[in-house]
């Protein structure tokens, strides 16, 4: 069923267009004015398929309206125009604001419904084809990460000693980043450049690679290659070109004598400033032809010692923060910490860039929120996430107005916004806060103010309380 808001300051024609639509089968909402039609949509979920708004109303005209609605995290919206002038003049402005359309005055019926219909069916086969999209986009990722992943085994197999080396640098570089606040698309992209940080060692000869006794200024000249070797296979990708930033600058130091470039502090891009503290740290606690495992107190010290000359100080005390956890020294190389800790950075990077969802515990464990209800309302795991998202950051702001709204004893205005809240409520499974709301509404359209006064302090403590949980 499509469903379309009908605002228009003319009660006549309010009516006369609600009952036209309302005859080709589709849910209509009647608002009155451009103000009521902002606090309508703020915070709204699902969201209504398209606005008609009139041009010319009191208080704020349609431009006015439009210009408003636009700024706004609904303001994708398909609007159509309803105005009895003629002018192109009108027009114009009204399409450059971002109106899709205009629909002359009186409206002829079947005018109205098919315009209104092919607009909706044009905005709902462009978002099919926008996710049809992004789900192939995700596919082609998710190809390139098990891509990626077999490529760094093949690196790590040229070394009998470390092999796993690049899996747990990856590991131990999404763990810093996530702790130091990268998001979930960062802390993949970090990943992946952890992945391929030696993809350079490819081009370096296992002779040298396994060599157990110390090496000739001639053969380590050869490993000091590898990070520029690494650039030059890796950016060739040109659709992913942060993904060379690891493998070319992860030997770079803070204090400029590192290589190849010889970058200082800032200038090292700083995934790869990430990227050198897990290397290292991987470097010290795994097998090595040379050595074995260093102590983690040793560990502990070197990482410590190298903080503002070899590593950026602010990942260097992420990562000694990580060891002062690891009371056991599980974190390393062959424990089954470590292992988990791999297996979980890789499928939740791959999860996660499948678009793959799942509902954490705590919100499965609330008990405001019927989240069975709210996947089935939303049409699916990921578009519930999105609608609890919306959901969750316009609660300040809308509790906040329906608070001045019935302080104010602006009552329209009141019932507006706890009707929006109703059906938002109800989109998300908060089905108590849902039917307080639908009692308020009735109460604000009777006129019964006694009620107003009693519930709408609890209605605005759940309301704010859920936000705590979500």
């Amino acid at each position: 069923m499509f469903w379309v808001v009908v605002v228009d300051d003319d009660v006549e024609s309010l009516e006369h267009i609600s009952s036209i639509l309302t005859k080709k089968d589709m849910k209509v909402t009647k608002l009155s004015s451009g103000k009521e039609l902002l606090n309508y949509v703020e915070g709204m979920v699902p969201l209504p398929d398209l606005i008609l708004l009139d041009v010319y109303m009191d208080e704020m005209d349609g431009f006015e309206t439009l210009k408003a609605f636009k700024e706004k995290p609904e303001g994708e919206i398909p609007v159509i125009f309803l105005t009895g002038d003629e002018d192109l003049k009108t027009e114009a402005d009204g399409l450059h604001l971002g109106a899709v359309d205009f629909i002359r005055k009186p409206v002829v019926p079947d005018i109205l419904s098919m315009r209104v219909t092919k607009t909706i069916e044009f905005e709902r086969l462009k978002n099919q084809l926008a996710r049809e999209v992004e789900k192939k986009t995700q596919e082609n990722i998710r190809l390139t990460l098990h891509v990626v992943q077999t490529l760094a085994e093949a690196i790590d197999a040229k070394d009998a000693y470390t092999n796993g080396h690049s899996g747990r640098v990856a590991a131990y570089s999404k763990e810093i980043a996530k702790r130091y606040g990268y998001d979930e698309n960062q802390q993949d992209e970090i990943y992946m450049m952890g992945l391929l940080h030696d993809v350079g060692k490819i081009g370096v000869p296992d002779w040298i690679i396994n060599k157990t006794s110390r090496l000739t200024d001639e053969e380590f000249a050869e490993i000091k290659k590898h990070p520029v070797t690494g650039n030059n296979i890796l950016k060739r990708i040109k659709e992913m070109p942060q993904l060379a930033f690891g493998a070319r600058w992860h030997h770079e130091r803070v204090d400029g004598r590192g290589y190849p470039d010889g970058l200082r502090g800032n200038e090292i891009p700083e995934e790869a400033r990430i990227i050198a503290v897990a290397d290292a740290y991987d470097a010290m606690t795994s097998n090595r032809s040379y050595r074995e495992p260093m102590p983690q107190e040793r560990v502990r010290g070197e990482i410590e010692k190298g903080k503002g000359a070899q590593f950026d100080p602010i990942f260097a005390d992420i990562m000694l923060e990580m060891i002062d956890e690891d009371t056991q020294y599980e974190m390393r190389e062959g424990t089954q910490k470590e292992a988990v800790l791999r297996e979980t950075s890789s499928e939740e990077a791959i999860l996660h860039m499948d678009n793959q969802y799942v509902l954490p515990e705590k919100l499965l464990g609330l008990e405001q929120l019927n989240t069975d209800l709210g996947i089935y309302l939303c049409g699916g795991i990921e578009d519930y996430f999105e609608v609890l998202s919306v959901f969750k950051d316009s609660i300040d702001s809308k509790s906040e107005k329906i608070e001045n709204a019935w302080k104010n004893e602006a009552y329209d205005t009141y019932t507006t916004l706890v009707h929006s809240l109703k059906s938002s409520a109800r989109t998300i499974g908060a089905i108590e806060i849902s039917d307080l709301a639908k009692n308020l509404e009735s109460a604000g359209k009777n006129g019964e103010i006694d009620i107003i006064e009693k519930e709408t302090p609890m209605l605005l403590e759940m309301y704010r309380e859920l936000k705590n949980h979500l």
